[in-house]
């Protein structure tokens, strides 16, 4: 009995570690939508709580097969690889690489969630969170609120909460597709009729009372992922109709859509008079970009070298320090820093992404590539694996939906 007690008394602390990691990672998920500074302390919390439990061993055999956690590890090896050919300077490529190492987070993050309780407790707190911020988005319309970024009253205004408007639009329009499934596959009709009216005011947020384009397309990328899942060729003409009275009722009344959509359409117009504008500066780096690509397509010009090389082909001292930080793409930016093969690295880690979510259950399946539209849609106009609040939403999400490697297909 020695023996056991022994076992015991070094195995209960490590126990209580592991719970303590679990808890730390599902209050991460549900500060997500709050507070960037709030979710950095609890993934810090998590990571040390993970790493004094220990277990590696059982940890690794736990992602063994598991095609994205591989993919993870791929791209922030080619990342630490284009570290040792920058031509960036030392403070840029140690500001890249720490940027980029929050990637391995999902390793850990999958770990702790194998257990599907844990995991649909990961899930319910993200979602807990972001209707918290859909009503007190919504109420702002009406009633200014003092902690609401979006002080106004009416359109005309952006009605973000805790975070900024893309961030806010991104997260929205996943969890409208997060929403829907869910009232697909409820087998009530009261859970039905209150999920999908949640769906709807989240896709009227987005629509009419939250600035940001990069929200509109992400919207319109998991509307299609949506439409696409549906079992029947009936089920997608409905879908695709009821997409189509949306657009057409936002053209007609929605004032954020249009202004947003005028302003676009204005800014890309008047792109050859080198205007710091949103669309403006995305045209000149989308230019700017190729441009570098074309003289390094291999393997690009490393890791922390974006700053530098644009700030030498750049027109002005001005457009160097617009556009020093990132393309505000981020398959451009793999393509500057680590050429042919950063790109390839990074097409495979969201290939992976959709190949873990073929073993899953069929809502989490939706989901999951769902949320691989909302990062592709991200990566086209901004860059989510480099801006914090952006990478955290998807550094806990792919975890938190695709955890599980070897789950039938079954509602």
């Amino acid at each position: 009995m020695k023996p056991n007690f022994v076992s015991e008394y070094f195995d209960a602390p490590i126990r209580q570690l592991d719970m303590l990691a679990r808890i730390f990672l599902v209050i991460s998920l549900f500060v997500l939508p709050i507070s960037t500074a709030a979710t950095n302390v609890f993934m810090g919390l998590t990571l040390i709580a993970w790493l004094a439990a220990g277990g590696y061993k059982a940890r690794l055999i736990q992602l063994h097969g598991h095609w994205f956690a591989y993919a993870v590890g791929m791209l922030f090896l080619v990342i630490c690889l284009g570290a040792t050919y920058s031509s960036g300077s030392q403070s840029d490529i140690l500001f890249q690489l720490k940027k980029y190492s929050k990637l391995l987070f999902i390793l850990p993050a999958i770990s702790l969630l194998q257990d599907e309780k844990w995991q649909q407790r990961a899930l319910m707190a993200f979602s807990a969170s972001m209707v918290l911020v859909l009503f007190l988005s919504l109420a702002s319309v009406v009633w200014p609120l003092p902690f609401v970024l979006g002080t106004a009253n009416g359109q005309g205004s952006s009605h973000h909460v805790f975070k900024d408007y893309i961030a806010q639009n991104l997260m929205m329009s996943f969890f409208a597709l997060f929403l829907a499934v869910k009232a697909q596959f409820a087998s009530d009709l009261k859970s039905k009729i209150v999920l999908f009216s949640l769906a709807a005011l989240a896709v009227v947020d987005i629509l009419f009372f939250v600035a940001g384009r990069t929200g509109f397309v992400s919207l319109a990328f998991n509307a299609i992922v949506f439409i696409f899942f549906l079992s029947t060729i009936k089920k997608k003409i409905t879908g695709i109709i009821l997409i189509v009275f949306v657009a057409v009722f936002t053209l007609q009344l929605s004032t954020n859509f249009n202004n947003r959509v005028s302003s676009a359409v204005t800014e890309f117009k008047a792109q050859e008079k080198k205007e710091l504008t949103s669309i403006g500066m995305r045209v000149e780096f989308f230019k700017k970009s190729i441009q570098l690509y074309m003289e390094k397509p291999f393997f690009g010009s490393g890791t922390g070298s974006y700053a530098n090389e644009f700030c030498r082909v750049a027109d002005s001292a001005e457009w160097c320090e617009a556009g020093k930080f990132h393309p505000h793409n981020q398959f451009l930016a793999f393509m500057v820093q680590l050429g042919a093969v950063g790109l390839i690295a990074y097409l495979v880690f969201i290939a992976a992404a959709i190949k873990s979510a073929t073993n899953l259950i069929r809502p989490l399946q939706i989901c999951s590539v769902g949320l691989v539209a909302t990062l592709i849609a991200d990566s086209i106009t901004h860059a989510p694996l480099f801006l914090v609040t952006e990478s955290q939403f998807f550094i806990l999400l792919f975890p938190a939906l695709l955890t599980q490697k070897n789950k039938r297909r079954h509602s």
